[in-house]
């Protein structure tokens, strides 16, 4: 056993001596790059590593939790917590952390990561790109980050297991005009195949297309979703499938399991697979990770569990716990058979939105909601892009665009945005029928 896994064991040991029901400890020892960049030059060039556990207590169902940095304060910061969880409220719904040994697969972070000299290079063949299409006075901005982390957990209910996790992704945003911008990136789980300045190059054609916008119309339209744009829908329809946001009403899957929720065109995974981000062994409880199939065909096909909400729900986890709310790990769309060209020439009259931001909900039981489409907004006609436009909104219903879904393309692409296309996602061009336009009056 590695020293850092004993001693995070020894922290569930102790902790159990104080008397606390369960617990679970995870010890995350982390390496990190960052590069941020604006005006098409580095700001910041950062590195930095820590270790922290976090800590999970249980007892008489009160849930507590804090982070010990570096093990330090171990035996204080144990007592406090313990002594928070006998004044703390009974949690009614929790069920107990995931119990039973389970064997692992073994997993290898991208080593190349550590050992990448100089990320502003990358970051240079992006902004290089994103000016070799828009044009030399083109000004680019963004943030390159790498990460890789091992990862050490242990669960007084039976699961133990070390992970290795790594993560890399570029975002970067070109303006060729003050009103012309267009956002791209490129993210995974290693630098194999990982492409900076593909990033840059799509962001510069979208700046370059999104010249001299003109204001926007209200009304219904064909919409055609770029990927980036895409992933912001998938990961909002994904977290409404955790059984969390069904319990408590703030879900528009509320009473629809096995039920229609979308159009034929929908299936949507969750996969904690290899190339993600996101990519993991197991759950926050130690319960290994799976491929779970949430929309099939149209119908709703599971929730994301954790141990509590599947034993009120009466099934299974699904291995996905957030100790509170269960939470999709990477997305997947299934492929369609066109391509983004074939998708445009589908459109008489309609939208090409590249990305957005500012998604807020009205109604979150209903999925009434608005977001502001930003970067590149274009009008096709005739299944050609004829304008860029600019103003716009997004005013519909999370339900209703589900079973609005056209078509999917066949291509697609992992994204990652934090500010909207989060948790990650493998996310294809969506064409949805009817979409709500409004405007600023």
């Amino acid at each position: 056993m590695s020293e850092i896994l004993s001693k995070t064991e020894n922290i569930v040991k102790k902790s159990k001596a104080l008397g606390a029901e369960e617990v679970i400890a995870k010890t995350v020892a982390s390496r990190n790059r960052q590069v941020r960049f604006s005006n098409s030059q580095i700001d910041t060039s950062l590195s930095w590593n820590f270790y922290v556990t976090d800590v999970v207590m249980s007892w008489k169902k009160r849930v507590v939790a804090t982070q010990i940095a570096n093990f330090q304060k171990v035996d204080s910061t144990l007592k406090r917590l313990f002594e928070l969880a006998q004044v703390s409220k009974e949690n009614p719904a929790h069920g107990g952390f995931a119990k039973g040994k389970f064997n692992y697969p073994k997993n290898k972070t991208d080593k190349t990561i550590d050992n990448l000299d100089n990320p502003a290079e990358l970051v240079f063949e992006a902004i290089e790109a994103a000016k070799k299409e828009a044009g030399p006075k083109t000004n680019s901005g963004g943030i390159f980050y790498a990460n890789t982390s091992d990862v050490y957990q242990v669960s007084s209910e039976g699961p133990a297991g070390t992970d290795h996790r790594s993560s890399v992704e570029l975002s970067i945003r070109a303006f060729s005009e003050k009103e012309a911008s267009g956002h791209a990136v490129e993210c995974g789980s290693t630098l194999k195949g990982f492409n900076a300045a593909r990033a840059g190059k799509k962001a510069g054609e979208i700046a370059r297309q999104a010249k001299n916008p003109k204001p926007g119309a209200e009304g219904k339209f064909d919409v055609i979703f770029d990927p980036l744009f895409s992933g912001s829908l998938l990961g909002m329809w994904g977290v409404m499938a955790s059984a969390y946001y069904v319990m408590v009403q703030l879900s528009i899957f509320v009473d629809k399991l096995t039920q229609k929720v979308a159009s034929e065109n929908v299936t949507l995974i969750d996969v904690p697979g290899a190339y993600s981000m996101s990519h993991r062994l197991f759950d926050d409880e130690g319960a290994p990770t799976r491929e779970n199939v949430i929309i099939e065909k149209g119908v709703l096909k599971t929730y994301l569990h954790n141990t509590s909400t599947a034993k009120i729900f009466k099934t299974a986890t699904t291995g996905n716990a957030g100790i509170v709310s269960p939470t999709p790990w990477n997305l997947e769309m299934d492929p369609g058979k066109m391509n983004k060209e074939e998708l445009i020439k589908e459109v008489k009259h309609g939208l090409y939105l590249t990305n957005t931001w500012y998604t807020r909900f009205q109604n979150q039981a209903t999925g009434d909601f608005s977001t502001i489409p930003r970067d590149g907004i274009f009008q096709i006609e005739n299944g050609e892009i004829k304008q860029s436009l600019k103003n716009i909104r997004i005013s519909d219903n999370a339900l209703k665009m589900l079973n609005n879904v056209v078509e999917v393309s066949r291509e697609r692409q992992h994204v990652h945005w934090w500010v909207e296309a989060d948790p990650p996602s493998l996310s294809p061009y969506i064409l949805m029928k009817d979409v709500q336009i409004t405007t600023s009056k």
